[in-house]
């Protein structure tokens, strides 16, 4: 009995299975009948999912052929090995064919024969170009041009100061400032009555004055905000307390239609000619 189950189990070892990588995969083992198999012992090139007597599935974890354990099984008290059938795992991609070819030896560098300055002297363009031209004419052109403007300029100035200076707006000083306060009351907008235009130009000829002893002449400013940058000087917070009440009527005049009368409006043109003898100089 026993001798028969030996050649039976060598009969089976014979068998060949081929089976893809990392696939669930059944092998069975042919045990007779009569016989209880034993579990299989796991190894690391395969991983059991699931036995059923000889029945086994596995996932193949490696590429040849398996080294699969043998089972065992029971007759009675006697214990018999039986040898796994001979499973090789195919590849899933197949060997690849390319080939590198051998470099030709040696290979060709395209160099000329000599040595380097053999044919380095053939592109030497620069030589037959010669040096350099002189670019001392561009510095003494600009030093001509820098020599003439100054001239000029010398001139303007001189010319100017002949003449008695560029008149600017704001500079004027003496009884030339106190006179445009007072041409105010022979203004067509005067007899008119027509305060929106003669309080802008009240607003106009005080603005001259700040902008000829503080320096400030950014028309687009508010009474405010001129205020604000005069408040810093000791001068420029007596100016701004001498003319609020000046400053006050105006922004009523120009920005809320206050109206008047000429009697107040003489007054307030008064009150600019003491502002204007007393800050329109220096």
């Amino acid at each position: 009995m026993t001798a028969a189950l030996a050649a039976l189990a060598l009969l089976l070892q014979a068998q060949s299975l081929e089976v893809p990588l990392g696939l669930p995969v059944t092998i069975d083992y042919s045990i007779p009948q009569g016989l209880e198999p034993l579990p299989l012992e796991t190894t690391g090139d395969f991983a059991i999912l699931d036995q059923t007597g000889d029945s086994v599935t596995i996932v193949p974890l490696s590429l040849d052929t398996l080294d699969l354990p043998p089972m065992r099984a029971l007759s009675g008290s006697v214990e018999l090995e039986f040898p796994p059938p001979l499973v090789t795992v195919s590849r899933t991609m197949p060997d690849t064919s390319w080939t590198v070819t051998v470099f030709t030896s040696p290979i060709a560098m395209g160099i000329p024969p000599g040595f380097p300055r053999d044919y380095l002297e053939q592109h030497a363009f620069w030589e037959k170009w010669g040096s350099a031209p002189s670019r001392t004419w561009i510095l003494l052109l600009v030093l001509a041009l820098v020599l003439i403007a100054a001239c000029l300029l010398f001139w303007l100035k001189r010319r100017k100061a002949e003449d008695g200076g560029e008149a600017q707006p704001g500079t004027k000083a003496g009884p030339s400032c106190l006179d445009e306060v007072l041409a105010l009351l022979d203004s067509a907008a005067f007899a008119r009555g027509n305060w929106l235009e003669y309080y802008r130009d009240i607003d106009k000829l005080l603005r001259e004055t700040v902008a000829f002893r503080f320096g400030v002449s950014n028309r687009a400013l508010t009474w405010n905000q001129i205020a604000r940058q005069l408040g810093s000087d000791r001068q420029g917070r007596k100016f701004i307390e001498d003319s609020r009440e000046l400053t006050g009527e105006i922004t009523l005049q120009r920005y809320a239609g206050w109206g008047g009368s000429r009697d107040r409006a003489r007054r307030f043109t008064d009150m600019l000619l003491e502002i204007r003898k007393e800050w329109h100089r220096k």
